[in-house]
Order: structure tokens, then sequence, then C-alpha cells
């Protein structure tokens, strides 16, 4: 059958109203900051590129806290977010995109994926409470080179595609991500930019956020990795956050109780999952900017008699540990163990010697024991351990 005119008219619209909703936001600076929600807005603003093809551009100067979120993303689900970037200078800086940044009571969080200007890589870095949690993700650091490596004075194109928790991070090939991420914990927030804590400042234009209903790329974590969760432990349970640790759940015993009480406060030990590589991300429940940066984390281990079994462990974290109640000493965060200042907890640990972090030798009782790791978010860039029994 054919169509009307006037069919046809409304199928041009409906196609020309798609296709304008489909793009959320624009801005190429020229105008003012006014789509923006600004956090540290002292050290945001607006300049003179100098450069005709690029006019006013975005400076973020690190200072702190300094982030440019873009209003109403957060009601926007999966987006493609796309623009340009520029280091003026080759002092110590990044851009780094922010994804699902989620506000609560008493905690910020966010995904984040930074392009390094000085050093030319491209990795992931989410925000928990105001601590980066880079050092928990190191497989997710893939330099920039040849054509791609970052140049000081030159604008570079980028792209992310963001579907509930997952992030694609593209920079030059617009066709292959350079990293997949799919580890944080929140799948919705807003979208923003942030500079480095301190150094140097970065510029961005061209920004351009549409909807999309997929990723484009087929692949969820780029690159892939041989993540063996089933060899590490895995079952743990939490109390916390705390102000401060309690001497009552320091020295209880008892394996097989879910409570502790503490003068007239009863703590229940809580399920808490590790992620889906076998980390215990200690991040998620303690406080880096709050005021309750300890929690408990526990394990059991049935053993038919006496004996001795190694407990392998990479930490970000100083972690107090306790067996049966009992105080055995601390298990330093790495880099310290090794004697580098190379901070790292690595998710191959026990494959990889160069990866080793520490070992710890637990005398067991016969029948079911309680073994407990105290931690204190104090730490920048710390935020979790993998943990492995070893006989």
């Amino acid at each position: 059958m054919r169509k009307t005119l006037k069919q046809i008219f409304m199928g041009i619209l409906a196609g020309a109203t798609t296709l304008f909703a489909q793009e959320r936001f624009k801005d190429d600076f020229e105008r003012d900051l006014s789509g923006w929600q600004l956090i540290g807005s002292h050290a945001i603003r607006l300049i003179n590129s100098n450069d005709p093809a690029h006019g006013k551009v975005m400076q973020l100067e690190p200072d702190g806290a300094v982030y440019a979120l873009i209003k109403n993303s957060d009601r926007w689900g999966s987006v493609r977010v796309e623009g340009e970037v520029l280091f003026p200078d080759d002092g110590d800086n990044y851009m780094g995109l922010i994804y699902t940044y989620t506000q609560r009571e008493t905690r910020t969080d966010f995904g984040s994926i930074y392009i390094k200007g000085n050093g030319s890589y491209v990795q992931v870095n989410p925000w928990r409470d105001g601590n980066a949690g880079r050092l928990l993700y190191n497989e997710y650091t893939v330099r920039l080179t040849g054509e791609e490596a970052i140049r000081v004075n030159v604008w570079h194109r980028f792209k992310a595609e963001i579907k509930d928790n997952v992030c694609h991070f593209y920079v030059g090939d617009m066709n292959t991500p350079k990293v997949g991420f799919d580890l944080f914990e929140h799948a919705s927030g807003f979208i923003g930019f942030k500079p480095r804590i301190v150094g140097t400042p970065v510029w961005l234009d061209n920004i351009k956020v549409t909807a999309i209903e997929r990723l484009s790329y087929p692949a969820t974590r780029v690159p892939e990795f041989a993540y063996a969760p089933d060899s590490l432990i895995t079952k743990w349970e939490v109390i916390g956050p705390l102000p401060k640790p309690i001497t009552s759940i320091d020295r209880a015993g008892d394996a097989t109780s879910t409570k502790v009480v503490a003068e007239s406060t009863t703590y229940i030990w809580q399920p808490f999952a590790t992620d889906a590589r076998g980390a215990v991300i200690t991040g998620k429940i303690t406080e880096y900017n709050g005021n309750k940066p300890v929690a408990y984390f526990r394990t059991q281990l049935r053993a038919e008699a006496e004996k001795t079994v190694n407990l392998h462990i990479t930490t970000l974290d100083e972690l107090a540990l306790f067996i049966n109640g009992r105080f055995e000493g601390f298990i330093n965060r790495d880099g310290y163990v090794s004697g580098e200042n190379d901070w790292n907890a690595w998710f191959d640990f026990w494959q990889n010697p160069k990866h080793a972090g520490a070992r710890v030798t637990i005398s067991l009782k016969p029948g079911l024991n309680q073994i407990v790791l105290r931690t204190r978010n104090g730490q920048f860039a710390s935020g979790g351990f993998f943990a492995r029994w070893e006989n």
C-alpha cells in the first residue's frame, strides 16, 4: 500500500526526532560551562587555546578533588562519550574519564579510566570514597605507542562507551578499545572528567554524548585475562565500616558464631563477595575521606588435626591478622615487603614469582578455624587484597 504524503512526512519527522533524541549532550566550550556541574570550580575554566580550529577549551587544573560532571548524565543510561584532549606541557598529568559517579550520604564512588600525558598510557583507576584504586588493576595498563603516542600540544581523539558497569575506552583507534572494564561495582551515575590531583593542566574540547543500545565492541573485558578465582579464598564475611578497631572483634575466636557483642553493641558478620578475579575490595566497605576507616574480613578453614598451612597474600592494605581470636602479627602492603616503592596487588600473585606478595605460616587447631584480617583505610591508592591457601 502506498504511503500518503502525510505518512511520509510523519515518518521523516519521527526519524529526525529519534536521531535528535540520541544526542544527549554537546559542548564546544565557546559559550559557558552551564551544562556542567563543577566540583572544585576554582580549578576549572574556559581559556583561549590560540588555535583557530578549537577556539575556547575547558582547562582542568590539578588541585585535589576537581571534577567536571555533565548535568543530568546520571539519567541517560547507555551512552557513547567522544571528545578531544590536549596536554599543554610535559609535566605530570592525565585526563580521567569519570563514569557511574555515585554520591551517597557518607561517600562518593566512581569508575575512572585515564590517559596519562607524560608516560603515554591508558590506566583503569576506580575511586572509592576519595581513594584511587588503580594499583588493584595493574593488568589494565596499556601503553600508547607509534601514531597513538601522546604528544605535548597535540590534540588526541578519545571515545568511551558505557553500559551499566562496563566501560570501553578508545584512544586513536576508534574501532578497538584500549581497555574494556567491568569490575567496578556501580552501574549508573554521572559522567565527567578530572585532572590529576597534583601536576599540570589538561585541556578538553568538542565533547559529545550520544545514546547507544549496545556496546560496539563484542568482548566485555579488554584485554582478556585468565582469571582463576576458584584457586583463591573467595568466601568472606565482613564487619564494618567502623570508626576504630574493636577489641572484642579482635579477640573473638568462635568461628561458628555470626555475631560479636561489645558492650551494648552487637556486630553481625555479613557475607562479602569478592570480584570476578577473586579480589577482596576492602575499599567498598571502608571510608578514606569519611570517619569509618576500619573493617574486619573473616574466612574459615577446617583442619582434621593440628597442622600448619601458608596464607599466601598480596595486599595494598596494611593488615592485622587474628587466628581464632589470637593476634598473629601484621601483613604489610606489597612494595614494603619487597623493599621497593612499587605498591601493587596482582591477580596472578600465586602463579607469577614477580608478583608473589607475602606468605604467612598459620597454625590450625582440629576443627573449624577462624581467620580474621583487620584493615584501616588510611593510605592512598590502597583498598584491597587477594589471598590463597597453600598446604
